[in-house]
């Protein structure tokens, strides 16, 4: 137990301490990555499509059997003529949504992924 406690307390002190020297040329570098990112408001990211229909009234029933079944999880719509394309959730890597998609199958078997640009705000909520 003593034992524990004072690897935990090593732990937080030497992390309080730890000074990191980089060229200026690096910190310029970061500074750029770091501002870029916050100017972009959308990046290439992974959403479920459960649905791809020319029937609105389709589309509007698996849109509301969506959010009865799985009421946390983000569903939109999007028309693209002559198509009503209803999508679920947001993810930043296919391999995150494989394990759902494989789920939404059983109730949605037309269900796909799709890449698109992402807003960030979505990620995070």
């Amino acid at each position: 137990m003593i034992f524990v406690l004072l690897t935990i307390f090593a732990q937080g002190y030497c992390q309080t301490n730890v000074k990191i020297k980089s060229s200026p040329a690096i910190e310029s570098l970061m500074e750029r990555f770091v501002k870029e990112g916050k100017s972009e408001e959308t990046i290439n990211g992974w959403r479920i499509q459960i649905i791809s229909t020319t029937d609105r009234r389709e589309m509007e029933t698996a849109q509301s059997t969506f959010a009865a079944l799985y009421p946390g999880m983000s569903v939109d719509w999007k028309h693209t003529a002559p198509y009503y394309q209803v999508r679920v959730g947001y993810f930043e890597t296919k391999n995150r949504l494989m394990p759902i998609l494989l789920e939404l199958k059983k109730t949605f078997p037309a269900a796909t992924y799709a890449y698109e640009q992402i807003s960030k705000r979505s990620l995070v909520h």
